[in-house]
């Protein structure tokens, strides 16, 4: 069974972390990791986080444990460095924070683009539904004025009909079609109308 060596001091540590001897890493461990973390956690608000941001710069420095030149440099390093990794944790929250806004913006506007295909769907749906209850003649002049866009002399003309009666006709259709589609304005119903080009004759 192996015995560790028992340090007392940063230089004890600093000349074992020298010959590669691993009870000087867990000397680092454990005198310096919670205070370190510490550091991180207060900076990045999560504890998780901070103890991985921490473990990862201690084991850079066992990695290259050589290049200090004294135990005052690697503390510095481990400042800097988990200053440095901290910071970056929290520029890439942001960047993570900033994509998912990004995509939950244009995700709703998609969302609102879709639901407003939709309903536009449904009355043009409801519209078609509706014209097609007209009786014959009143749903022939109400597509050749609203759908076709005839004034009503081309419209009496094309059906050989007064031009009163083709108002009466037209008026009592947009009657009609209020009172099917109840859940729409008139102006909705006829613009939704003028859409329907496969109606026309």
């Amino acid at each position: 069974m192996q015995v560790r060596e028992k340090i007392r001091t940063d230089e004890q540590c600093f000349a074992l972390l020298q010959q590669g001897n691993s009870d000087a890493f867990y000397y680092l461990i454990r005198v310096y990791f919670p205070i370190f973390c510490e550091i991180s956690r207060k900076m990045v608000q999560d504890a998780h986080a901070a103890q991985d941001i921490t473990h990862n710069i201690f084991i850079k420095i066992w990695e290259s444990s050589s290049r200090f030149t004294d135990f005052d440099a690697i503390k510095k390093f481990l400042y800097v460095s988990v200053k440095n990794a901290s910071l970056n944790y929290l520029r890439s929250k942001q960047r993570e924070k900033v994509r998912h806004e990004t995509f939950m913006y244009y995700q709703e506007d998609n969302m609102l683009a879709d639901t407003g295909e939709i309903i536009h769907a449904e009355l043009m749906a409801a519209v078609r539904r509706a014209i097609e209850q007209l009786p014959d003649k009143m749903r022939r002049v109400f597509i050749l004025s609203y759908v076709e866009q005839l004034s009503n002399e081309e419209v009496a003309d094309r059906l050989q009909l007064s031009n009163q009666t083709v108002r009466n006709q037209k008026s009592r259709a947009l009657l009609i079609l209020r009172s099917i589609l109840k859940d729409y304005t008139v102006a909705q119903i006829l613009a939704a109308a003028a859409l329907l080009s496969d109606l026309r004759s």
